[in-house]
């Protein structure tokens, strides 16, 4: 459907209340946009009449549900000027018609609020004057014209709507009675009237001593009660007419085919049976105070509200959820107030146990601003993405990576190679562009060349340099490189060629027990030069006039 009523609910009495609005809502039926105060396309085809289309929908040639590109239209517009009285539009002439064809003549109360601007009151009125009472029934006077400019006659519309609603929240609204909505039975079967469950807590708690009686108890001053009293012989004969009463009475209302059973006599209760049925009436006071408060528990604070129960947790996260209900067994420890700031107390401090995770995590791979955090971000969801789609990519049609004139038997050979060797040799990642880097002139060449092989940027480079300089110093120079990697916390193998550059470099003033043996760190140095490809970087990823 593509049209609705913007104010639903059922039909109600036009003495009790009105609706003000914009009245029916017109939606495109292909994009789903708003045409209630657009023109819109509406479809004139027999089957069809309920299709609206906005124009740009109609002009792509969108054809939604049963509707076609070449059938019959009428384009609709908001026809907002008078043409039989001076102060109801066309539009709304078109939706009072509209509204009687759909509601019936007499519903005054749904044809105005379909028109969403008038009352029922007004309604009627004008359809006796404009159409009842026309000398042209059953159609209106179509002579008239109306000197009111565009701009003036919607003045006037929206200074009429304005004064209808605040006479309408003037007015008292209808009273509604308190009554058990579906809601509240659906929470343990609450009984809203009678503050009680079908079923209760400890629902057993009868089955203890629904069959318990008791016999004769000499105990607990049951040997002290005193005797029934034997009444003297001259009132024998008032005995006897009442035994006769009481006989007559019996032989009327009694059935003959029944008969009462002899009870046997009651017997002494021991000790033993006295003290065992005493402590089942003591387990179901027991079951009872559970009862009581569980009762009330749950009535204070409102846990029988389902939906707003409902509402609350859709907000709050799955871990949030999980949390809350490890700690509902401590709610009947304390007041509502206080279990709920316990509650909000505990998701603050994880939310902020979180966020310092999170910056920590920032602060280990060397980010130190949010925008370089919000970036990283981005950048890892890329990436996680990329990889997750990395399978699907190879297997639908994507480019391969392999040059074209690398053939089937040439990746087979190499291949083979790897096999051979035993070591599957990993393609060394590009180099980082670094020519818009921030704080790149206050690198090295070198610096620039090992922060391009490294994929490091300036910024973070400094940082980890700063760090070992002065731990450095703070110690006299005994810094080892096992030290400093633990003092970084990034690659230990980006943080061992860091290191060595900055000894080579003199950075890193090293005490001579500590300092390797020239030969070694030379050793190292070409080892790590032959390793990695920063040494012969090409120079477009560096600044420009900063080559090495």
């Amino acid at each position: 459907m593509t049209t609705k009523a913007r104010s639903p609910g059922k039909p109600i009495p036009e003495s009790e209340e009105v609706h003000v609005g914009d009245g029916e809502a017109y939606t495109c039926d292909a994009c789903n946009v708003d045409l209630t105060r657009n023109v819109r396309i509406k479809c004139a085809a027999v089957g069809c009449e309920e299709v609206d289309l906005c124009p740009t929908c109609f002009c792509a040639g969108k054809e939604p549900d049963q509707h076609k590109a070449w059938h019959d239209y009428r384009v609709v517009g908001r026809h907002s000027y008078p043409i039989l009285v001076e102060d109801w539009g066309a539009d709304e002439e078109l939706q009072l018609l509209d509204g009687l064809s759909k509601c019936g003549m007499g519903n005054w109360s749904a044809v105005a609020e379909l028109i969403g601007t008038r009352t029922p009151e007004e309604v009627e009125k004008h359809y006796t004057e404009c159409y009842i009472n026309s000398p042209d029934w059953p159609l209106p006077c179509l002579e008239r014209e109306f000197d009111v400019d565009y701009e003036t006659f919607q003045e006037r519309r929206k200074q009429r709507i304005i004064d209808l609603r605040e006479s309408l929240k003037k007015k008292p609204g209808p009273t509604q009675p308190f009554v058990s909505g579906p809601t509240n039975h659906e929470v343990g079967g609450f009984m809203p009237g009678r503050r009680e469950f079908e079923h209760e807590a400890e629902n057993e708690a009868e089955d203890l001593v629904k069959d318990l009686e008791f016999g004769i108890v000499l105990d607990y001053g049951g040997d002290q009660q005193p005797d029934d009293e034997e009444k003297p012989e001259g009132d024998s004969m008032d005995v006897d007419v009442e035994v006769k009463v009481e006989n007559e009475s019996g032989a009327k209302n009694s059935d003959p085919d029944d008969e009462e059973e002899p009870q046997a006599p009651l017997v002494p209760e021991s000790n033993d049976s006295m003290q065992l049925k005493l402590t089942l009436l003591d387990m179901y006071n027991e079951k009872l105070d559970a009862r009581i408060e569980a009762k009330v528990i749950v009535l204070e604070r409102g846990l029988t509200d389902h939906k707003r129960i409902q509402q609350a947790e859709r907000k709050r996260s799955k871990e949030d959820r999980e949390f809350i209900n490890k700690l509902k067994p401590l709610a009947r420890l304390q007041t509502a107030d206080d279990f709920e700031n316990l509650v909000a107390g505990l998701l603050y401090e994880n939310a902020l146990k979180r966020r310092i995770s999170e910056l920590q995590h920032y602060r280990t791979m060397g980010i130190t601003t949010f925008a370089e955090a919000e970036r990283y971000d981005r950048e890892r969801i890329a990436r996680d993405r990329d990889r997750s789609m990395g399978p699907m990519r190879n297997g639908f049609g994507h480019r391969s990576s392999v040059p074209p004139g690398e053939t089937g038997q040439s990746r087979a050979k190499d291949d083979s190679n790897l096999s051979k060797s035993g070591i599957a040799s990993r393609r060394p990642a590009a180099p980082l562009n670094l020519a818009n880097a921030q704080s790149l002139h206050l690198l090295t060449p070198a610096e620039q060349t090992l922060c391009a092989a490294l994929r490091i940027l300036p910024i973070h480079f400094l940082g980890i340099k700063e760090t070992l300089v002065r731990e450095c110093v703070r110690r006299g120079g005994r810094l080892r490189r096992r030290e400093a990697r633990e003092l970084v916390r990034i690659d230990v193998h980006k943080t061992g060629q860091i290191w060595d550059l900055l000894v080579r470099t003199g950075v890193l003033k090293l005490a001579p027990d500590v300092a390797p043996a020239t030969d070694t760190a030379a050793a190292g140095i070409e080892s790590a030069t032959n390793a990695n490809p920063w040494t012969s970087l090409p120079a477009s990823s560096l600044a420009p006039g900063q080559g090495s």
